[in-house]
């Protein structure tokens, strides 16, 4: 993977500081493996409100750029640590339930796969505030490499 995520796109309109992008997936994204990140749900098409540092304006070409680390980062914070809370949790349950004697083992599991879930997400949600904060995972907008002439927004 390289260093930097490039996505091309179009201005559809400003909103104060920030620039509504629309991206269309492009061939390439059928071969990439963050294209889940960029196109969910296979759509041709993607807006997304980013930071107008250039002074883009409606119908102008951009590119977006993510580093690649970022990518890595939130993939993780989103996938492996509720998993982690899942499981570590759904395990102490178990465990409760067995030493306890108190509920049968599978409802201790069950109670501890929904405690971790429920932590799982306020964590998540937590990180993703202070990260939001720290802009570790910002898509930085920069002028394409050639000319910026204006595209029609579809």
């Amino acid at each position: 993977m390289t260093g930097e995520i490039v996505e091309k796109g179009c201005v559809v309109c400003v909103e104060g500081p920030m620039a509504r992008v629309r991206t269309t997936r492009s061939e390439a994204c059928a071969m990439c493996s963050a294209r889940g990140i960029c196109h969910p749900f296979d759509e041709e098409t993607n807006e997304i409100l980013v930071k107008n540092t250039i002074g883009a304006e409606a119908g102008q070409e951009v590119q977006l750029v993510m580093r690649s680390s970022s990518l890595i980062g939130a993939s993780l914070l989103l996938y492996l640590l509720p998993l982690c809370f899942v499981i570590a949790l759904a395990v102490a349950g178990h465990f409760l339930a067995k030493e306890t004697g108190l509920l049968s083992l599978s409802t201790g599991l069950l109670i501890g796969v929904g405690l971790g879930l429920l932590v799982s997400f306020f964590t998540v949600r937590s990180l993703a505030r202070r990260l939001e904060r720290s802009k570790t995972f910002e898509i930085e907008m920069v002028r394409p490499n050639a000319g910026n002439r204006p595209m029609s927004v579809r």
